[in-house]
């Protein structure tokens, strides 16, 4: 089974990078990011294996792929982040 540090590991290495306390974005690119959301079936599947993950019933396959959902949105809440902070910086609302 992956190493449950690694997601987390992955996530503060995302944050240094985008670093979402500047807010530098044009207003464009906020938006743009803004609007990054998972689609409906995944949403679907998150549920399923988080719904598997609390019965105690999730494959090491399984266990892998909510990792990468996670990280997945970990990436899209720093980006988000940094695109508010930019829409405010600018005076802007989202």
């Amino acid at each position: 089974m992956p190493s449950t540090s690694t997601p987390v590991r992955a996530v503060e290495i995302l944050t240094r990078t985008i670093e979402p306390e500047d807010g530098r974005l044009s207003p464009d690119a906020a938006r743009a990011f803004l609007r990054f959301r998972l689609s409906a079936g995944d949403v679907r599947r998150v549920d399923s294996l988080a719904a598997r993950a609390r019965s105690g019933e999730l494959t090491d396959e399984e266990r892998s792929e909510l990792d990468d959902y996670e990280l997945i949105t970990a990436l899209f809440e720093i980006l988000q982040s940094k695109a508010r902070h930019s829409l405010q910086q600018a005076g802007l609302s989202a």
